[in-house]
């Protein structure tokens, strides 16, 4: 990362009906669920001040990934703060890792029916490289070229897939690669990253229950 850092207010899409299933979605694009919609709405509504407070102080970038479940996510969150989508700016810099043949299986089914690959995976998780898809240092390359090309002068809000949100973060507080690996966070879980720090902005019990929500959906462990 630069000396200089923007403001981020980095946000995950909701839970698509893949995450309840635990299967490896990349670049494939499993729709939203109904608790998945109403994640977004409960984000929408506790980022509310946030968002506005921001807005107040300066310009605001708004991206997204361009995969359908980021950018049903971003309209739902543009809906809420009586923004407009098109404002969202779509880009596959920030799509999810590609996972190339393993799409659309469990990490069981992988161990199970692609063994040998699952075994490289595990041996070095950062660098081997999906058939047909990426290694997760590609990512990490891909994520901080973008970043490195944000403009300090704006606040950046960005709609984004674990993987991305993950390593966002990371490369903004200079975490290591170790320390990345062990970010979890369920899909109502926010971060507001200013000056170098990252910011955790959880989701409220009262909100939980205001939009009925099941449980917080993690994505797939890898």
């Amino acid at each position: 990362m630069k000396k200089s850092h923007p403001t981020i207010l980095l946000i995950r899409h909701g839970e698509t009906q893949w995450n309840v299933e635990g299967r490896l979605q990349g670049w494939q694009d499993a729709p939203l669920t109904l608790n998945g919609f109403r994640q977004i709405c409960a984000v929408g509504e506790n980022l509310r001040k946030i968002h506005g407070d921001l807005r107040n102080e300066g310009d605001i970038a708004y991206h997204t990934s361009t995969l359908g479940r980021a950018r049903q996510t971003a309209s739902i969150l543009a809906d809420m703060w009586a923004g407009r989508f098109d404002k969202f700016d779509a880009d596959s810099a920030l799509v999810e890792r590609s996972y190339g043949a393993w799409e659309g299986l469990s990490l069981a089914e992988v161990a199970k029916h692609r063994a040998e690959e699952f075994a490289l995976h595990q041996n070095d998780p950062w660098n081997y490289q999906v058939p047909g898809g990426e290694s997760k240092s590609q990512v990490l390359l891909r994520i901080k070229t973008w970043l490195n090309d944000l403009s300090i002068n704006k606040t950046h809000v960005v709609v984004t897939h674990s993987g991305c949100f993950r390593l966002i973060r990371g490369l903004y507080a200079g975490a290591s690669r170790e320390e990345m690996d062990c970010y979890r966070e369920p899909q109502t879980t926010s971060y507001l990253l200013r000056s170098g720090k990252s910011i955790e902005l959880t989701m409220p019990e009262i909100l939980t229950e205001q939009f009925k929500l099941n449980g917080n959906a993690l994505t797939v462990h890898i």
